[in-house]
């Protein structure tokens, strides 16, 4: 390779596609300052085009006559499929590609021919060898641009969101076009419009409603958009690759940006966000979305009529925040009052929240909740809130404009006193005429709209799916006839790579791709409305499973493990494998058994009388109540229009507020538009929707779509874990109870704090260990593809049998097990059991709890004492004893306090499972106990052992402990007394 070149396509890298850049949109095209740094950076002579086209000439075969000329590059793009992660060899060719399009844009253009004469000047292409390069690209174009596509994607979008990609009507062009539509800078204006126009991040809208929510501020005097992108706007065929351009931007948009844009005005607007919840009985939270970002414990200040309230925050996605307690926060205070207040002590981040009488909420990705509209889109999943008097208004609208299968959420726990809550509604047709006041929220601004909807939403800074629960399209066009969806394979619309097609006769098109059995890859997801060649609308679709996991699982890649050598509670919490002697998953390395520890008689469990504890009230107010007059109360509005200046431009439509809810109606600002505002739109939302297939609420996800998705993504965080988990039960608890599930029987290793909070997780290297004669279960990392090939490395005497369950994807193998052949697998296959040896090697609890992290006593609103004898909580006015407390200030703080602790004021902070257990062991009354019926270790429900003393008995049988809810009981099957006797042992003192 030329060393030009290659130190060009490095420069590029480091300045176009660093950590910076992590979750955003990138792009290819420099301006002239960034591209001169590149060249100088890489030594190159020169600052502009002309110096990076001499760099890239000798990498084509421009001369040589029969040769191809993107031949090298093409071969160089293919290699790097197996090396994704590493510098795309073409970045300095697609750079050239890309400001070869932004010249047309500046002349306006945009022809195919104007494309490819101006890179053959670039490139100073001889005559005779013109029409052999443009052939020559076209053969190439995926192959390159799918490079830098494949690049990001292997790094999970931490050096940004691909955006290459062919979205408007030229299929090779496109690709360098679809750079060169707008620059960096014009970005943020973009940015500032959604914020203005209510957009959410995520949003797919069609080009042409994309143009129509433009226009006003492309042609506005003071707009947020560029003057660059305000004369370009002026030319119709860039027009068009500005709002494709637009488009893309939005669906990849996460939201960054929104708290600085929140800064510049007086008072932000805060959102409300709605958790619906399953575990353990249906309900539903609310919590606030604030514009602003918060780097640590920041408190939210609510203005009061007497005063204000207090409450914690933490940080949200896309630059937000979010309350981190609501639990005693009343819900009709959240949603049905006025929010004023600020975060922290800076009267610069303010925020406001004005109830209205219909409220959209539409699902969100990226915070795995419904937000807050102000109006709701075409096709979306959406939850709608309504004052219980609008009921008739609300439902009869519903009848009209959504599709079937919405229904009222009765009866929920958290439901609203005076307020009614519909979920599963689809609007999928326009009003053709006036609506109500009320009713202009449930009115879409849209007339075409292609959304993803459902499916298993896979976590991480691209938008992907699960091929194993891949989502479902909806396609709305309103007024149509016909309705077409095409799924292409790759990063363009190319016939010959069609793979799914839906059509519908009418306005909307619901299409489940379940059943289309797609492989993990990425699909450009196109809407044709009557059979109009050019796409309505466009979208990416990606899928991936375990087999195109983010994070390869190797032996030497461990990334988390539990070593005696890191720290006296190593049994609690994982860490970098930096000690020669460790746990990892099943294996364990260079620990011996622990020396003078004996092993005790375990005795026979004994059910304790459980006492329930006291729920604390959802009683706390955060806002200001609605004066009698409110339009809340009466349902009158008083919208508030802007004085008629002498000298103001006239506009088609005129933005018109509400006084007291915030409400936006526009009214024609045209005797043109008045006029056509009283044409009637032809639309079939004059009836009920007829033909259309109802909302099915999607098929609960299962826990082996959810383990996949582990698997896939192999580490990270707790919120990384807790929206894989929230997709199977939306609590908190059931996210909670699941990680530790998987941490004892050795599929994951868990990192915690001095808190023991969990900071990261990491899913460990496959290992097979023998449970029974003949019988060896999997545990660790797993997929399809390894599982079958497990099984074509078996005799005919042995199966691999799986089931996904509460015992977490129990995967067993019978029959004699070729341990060699396993091993180039990648699988550890164990001689013997490790649960004695990993018993034995554990400290006693009486160490643990002189290890604790001691802080002095916290501020709390109320304390719980653990009952030792009940094996529950209750109430305690005073923190004198030596046990374990549940201390509450909207959060739970879980906690020791031995007789030292009392005399210096201090507590011992643990998390739920350890504290108390290591009470009982003060009280010499440890709560394991062994069921000789079965063979089992027994604890109560809620006190499962935490961390490796868990593991210790679950990888006995490769299981999680099964819950027995009636007995309020937690069960670890099969498990030889010698083993229960050691950690007995090590709980009991």
């Amino acid at each position: 390779m030329n060393s030009d070149y290659e130190r060009v396509g490095e420069a590029i890298a480091d300045a176009m596609f660093d950590s910076a850049f992590a979750g955003q949109p990138v792009y290819v095209l420099p301006d002239s300052e960034t591209l001169a740094a590149i060249l100088a950076d890489a030594g190159v002579a020169g600052t502009g085009t002309e110096s990076l086209a001499g760099v890239v000439r000798p990498t084509l075969d421009l001369d040589e006559m029969g040769a191809a000329p993107f031949g090298w590059q093409e071969e160089m793009a293919r290699c790097h499929r197996d090396h994704p992660l590493e510098t795309p060899p073409a970045l300095p060719l697609l750079m050239l590609l890309a400001l070869t399009a932004e010249q047309m844009q500046a002349d306006g253009d945009l022809a195919a021919h104007n494309y490819y004469s101006r890179l053959h000047r670039a490139l100073s292409v001889p005559e005779v060898s013109r029409r052999r390069v443009e052939t020559s690209y076209r053969q190439t174009a995926d192959w390159l641009w799918g490079s830098l596509n494949a690049w990001l994607e292997a790094w999970d979008g931490e050096r940004g969101i691909p955006t290459a990609y062919a979205v408007g009507g030229h299929a090779f062009i496109g690709l360098p076009m679809s750079q060169a539509a707008v620059r960096q800078y014009d970005r943020t204006g973009l940015h500032e419009v959604f914020v203005l126009e209510g957009m959410a991040p995520g949003l797919r809208v069609s080009p042409s409603d994309m143009a129509g929510l433009l226009g006003p501020h492309a042609e506005a005097a003071q707009s947020p958009l560029s003057s660059h992108l305000r004369r370009l706007w002026r030319v119709p065929s860039a027009r068009e690759r500005i709002v494709d351009a637009a488009c893309l931007e939005l669906e990849a948009w996460d939201g960054s940006g929104i708290d600085s844009m929140a800064a510049g005005q007086r008072v932000a607007a805060t959102r409300l966000l709605a958790f619906l919840r399953v575990f353990p009985r249906k309900s539903i939270e609310f919590n606030l979305l604030l514009p602003y970002r918060s780097s640590g414990l920041d408190i939210a200040r609510f203005v009061l009529p007497d005063g204000e309230t207090r409450l914690p925050t933490v940080a949200g996605p896309g630059g937000s925040t979010r309350l981190s307690e609501i639990g005693e926060v009343s819900a009709v205070s959240l949603v049905g009052e006025r929010l004023e207040g600020r975060l922290g002590d800076d009267d610069a981040r303010t925020f406001r929240r004005r109830p209205k009488r219909i409220t959209p909420l539409r699902w969100d990705d990226l915070q795995g909740a419904f937000v807050e509209v102000e109006c709701i889109s075409l096709g979306e999943d959406s939850l709608v809130l309504a004052r219980a008097d609008a009921r008739r208004r609300v439902e009869s609208h519903l009848a009209l404009h959504a599709r079937p299968g919405w229904q009222e959420l009765a009866e929920l726990a958290g439901a609203l006193e005076g307020w009614l809550v519909y979920e599963h509604v689809q609007i999928v047709s326009v009003p053709s005429g006036p609506v109500h006041a009320d009713l202009l929220p449930l009115a879409p601004r849209a007339r075409t709209s292609l959304a993803i909807r459902g499916g298993f939403v896979l976590p991480g800074l691209l938008r992907k799916w699960s091929s194993l629960q891949p989502p479902e399209i909806v396609a709305v066009a309103a007024g149509a006839s016909k309705v077409d969806v095409n799924v292409y394979r790759g990063i363009r619309i190319d016939p010959n790579r069609l793979v799914a097609q839906a059509t519908g006769e009418g306005e909307l098109v619901v299409f489940p791709l379940a059943g289309t059995r797609l492989p993990d890859g990425e699909y450009v997801v196109a809407m044709f409305v009557d059979a109009n060649n050019h796409a309505a609308a466009m979208t990416l679709l990606r899928l991936r499973s375990s087999g195109t996991p983010q994070f390869r699982v190797e032996d030497t890649d461990i990334r988390l493990v539990y070593s005696p050598d890191s720290s006296l509670r190593w049994p609690l919490t994982a860490g970098p494998p930096a000690w020669p002697r460790f746990v990892n998953g099943a294996r364990i390395v260079g620990i011996a058994a622990g020396g003078g520890l004996t092993q005790a008689r375990i005795p026979e469990f004994a059910p304790r009388q459980w006492t329930q504890a006291a729920v604390p009230a959802r009683n706390l107010r955060v806002g200001l109540p609605a004066s009698d007059d409110s339009c809340l109360v009466t349902g009158m509005h008083r919208f508030l229009l802007p004085p008629a200046l002498p000298g103001r431009r006239r506009t088609r439509s005129i933005e018109g507020e509400c006084s007291t809810c915030g409400l936006v109606r526009r009214f024609a600002g045209t005797p043109w538009a008045a006029r056509r505002g009283k044409t009637p739109i032809p639309s079939s939302a004059t009836t009920p929707p007829q033909g259309i297939p109802p909302v099915v609420e999607m098929t609960e996800p299962d826990l082996e779509v959810a383990l996949d998705a582990l698997n896939h993504v192999g580490t990270g965080s707790f919120a990384v874990f807790e929206r894989i988990a929230v997709q199977v039960d939306g609590s908190g608890l059931f996210a909670d109870s699941l990680l530790r599930r998987l941490e004892v029987v050795g599929h994951i290793d868990v990192a915690r704090d001095d808190h023991l909070r969990v900071t990261e997780w990491a899913v460990n290297r496959p290992a097979l260990v023998p449970v029974a004669r003949g019988r060896w279960a999997l545990i660790g990392s797993r997929s399809p593809e390894l599982l079958d090939r497990i099984a074509s490395l078996l005799g005919p005497d042995s199966q691999v049998l799986t089931e996904a369950n509460a015992e977490l994807a129990c995967t067993e193998v019978t029959g004699p097990i070729p341990v060699e052949a396993f091993a180039d697998l990648g699988v550890c296959v164990l001689d013997s059991p490790p649960g004695v040896l990993l018993a034995s090697a554990l400290p006693r609890l009486s160490d643990i709890a002189a290890s604790l992290k001691r802080v002095i006593v916290p501020r709390y609103r109320s304390a719980e004492f653990w009952d030792t004898q009940s094996a529950s909580w209750r109430p305690t006015a005073t923190l004198v004893d030596t046990g374990a407390y549940r201390l509450r200030d909207f959060g739970s703080t879980y906690a020791i306090r031995s007789a030292e602790d009392v005399l210096s004021g201090t507590i011992g902070l643990g998390n739920a499972q350890i504290v108390k257990h290591i009470a009982n062991a003060w009280a010499d009354d440890p709560l394991v106990g062994y069921h000789s019926r079965s063979g089992s270790v027994v604890t109560p429900l809620g006190a499962d052992l935490p961390a490796l003393y868990g593991r210790a008995l679950s990888l006995c049988s490769g299981r999680a402990p099964r819950e027995i809810d009636r007995h309020r009981m937690l069960q670890y099957p099969s498990v030889p007394r010698e083993v229960a006797g050691i950690i007995f042992d090590r709980v009991s003192k």
